[in-house]
């Protein structure tokens, strides 16, 4: 039982630390400036739950 709960509080600090690094490092003045210099940018879905939607909509149709 000790060692789950190592396990789990392991991989629970484990994500605390990677998030707070990946967002000190993201938002810091020299990640700032990285990001500018090689434009780059986070990927981020331009698609709305409601084209999703109809998207789905067309594939089931096209199945029946």
């Amino acid at each position: 039982m000790e060692l789950l709960s190592f396990a789990f509080l392991g991989f629970l600090l484990y994500i605390v630390v990677f998030l707070a690094v990946k967002h000190g490092i993201n938002y810091s003045d020299l990640g700032i400036l990285i990001k500018n210099k090689y434009k780059i940018e986070e990927l981020k879905s331009d698609l709305s739950n409601e084209d999703i939607e109809k998207e789905l909509e067309k594939n089931n149709n096209k199945q029946n």
